[in-house]
């Protein structure tokens, strides 16, 4: 195991590529084939690995989908930074225990490559297996060196394609897979999720106003805003429009709603310079929910979060609201009220959207918190 620092930061690098706990995926499955093929082995397979477990990506001529990172063939591949080869694990004081070697399917050879992402972390390993004594030769360790470079070409892409074109965030439909898996994470781990959701205000008066290129330097600007302010293992999104949504793993609700108003300065204090004369200021209003306070669903903690949203802009805008669970935000502001509340447009003086001289809305419910007013 690698010390407690560079095995968090591994972790981080791992989870960005949200490929845990997704099952088989069929981009693997050539590469288990050819592992096969080029070492001459009856097992092969690709192998991501957490914290305690492996997460098998393609399994050929073995199944299994998951095994504990306790045994030991993994972490061995992990730590040597190269091909590492047990060529009889019945022999081997390290592995002879191996339930796979003293039992069933009695394992003998064992090959792993490294999967090593950008950074130099190394998220798992393609293997190879046999049940009788064998080694590799070195055309072979060759080959299963580059089809691990292959898994983390694969990996790379699966990141870079659900990207927003604009802001380079997530967009929606990488979102609805990846709060997915992270709450499931959360829900069998006993840990915290949670989740802000952040909308631009008056955004529409900004392209009216300035001209869409406007809009789309403040879009631009808060993606580049999100993205330098928050962990490694946070998960930025761009739902659409102005909408944005950040997904915490392992934060407790107060550590969000921290987190949320200290982004809510900083949009604050953005200038776009749209051209030399002309400077525009944007502010955002932010809602947060998190998991278990808020629900146990996606569906649950999206809703929860983009009501307190609404609830932040008949408040007045420009503030984070936290949302209790189980209150309707349709009856709170009024079934003509939501969700096309309409607020005035900011002042010349101010040039600012959704400024502290705009006018108070409603008045917000028990049991909802403004973080500022």
């Amino acid at each position: 195991m690698l010390p407690c620092k560079e095995e968090a930061e591994r972790l981080a690098t791992l989870r960005g590529y949200y490929a845990l706990e997704t099952g088989y995926e069929r981009r693997f499955d050539d590469i288990t084939l050819l592992a096969s093929r080029f070492c001459a082995t009856p097992v092969a397979l690709v192998g991501l690995v957490d914290e305690t477990r492996v997460f098998f990506k393609s399994a050929l001529g073995f199944t299994v989908s998951e095994a504990p990172r306790s045994h030991a063939f993994f972490d061995y591949a992990m730590r040597r930074g190269k091909v590492f080869e047990v060529r009889d694990a019945s022999r081997d004081p390290r592995f002879e225990r191996h339930p796979w070697v003293a039992g069933a399917p009695h394992v003998r050879f064992y090959a792993g490559a490294p999967i090593v992402a950008p950074d130099g972390h190394v998220l798992g390993s393609v293997s190879v297996i046999d049940y009788v004594r064998r080694k590799l030769t070195d055309e072979q360790r060759e080959a299963l060196q580059f089809l691990a470079a292959q898994v983390m070409a694969q990996l790379e892409l699966g990141v870079l394609a659900p990207r927003d074109p604009l802001t380079g965030l997530y967009n929606r439909r990488h979102l609805t897979d990846a709060l997915a898996r992270e709450l499931s994470r959360a829900v069998r781990r006993r840990s915290r999720l949670g989740v802000i959701a952040l909308d631009i205000d008056n955004f529409k008066h900004i392209n009216d106003t300035y001209g869409h290129d406007a809009g789309d330097a403040a879009l631009r600007e808060l993606g580049a805003l999100l993205t330098g302010g928050i962990r490694k293992e946070d998960i930025a999104c761009r739902l659409g429009g102005e909408e944005f949504l950040l997904v915490m793993p392992d934060a407790a609700t107060d550590v969000v709603a921290a987190r949320a108003e200290k982004l809510r300065a900083k949009v604050e204090a953005l200038e776009l310079r749209l051209n030399p004369d002309l400077v525009c200021r944007i502010t955002v209003s932010i809602g947060v929910a998190a998991h278990p306070e808020h629900g146990d669903t996606p569906e649950d903690l999206l809703s929860e979060a983009e009501h307190a949203v609404y609830l932040a802009k008949g408040g007045g805008r420009n503030r984070v609201v936290i949302a209790p669970r189980g209150l309707d935000y349709r009856a709170t502001l009024g079934r003509d009220s939501a969700p096309g509340l309409a607020y005035p447009a900011p002042n010349d003086r101010a040039r600012a959207l959704g400024n502290a001289d705009a006018p108070q809305g409603i008045a917000l419910p028990d049991g909802y918190a403004i973080m500022r007013s």
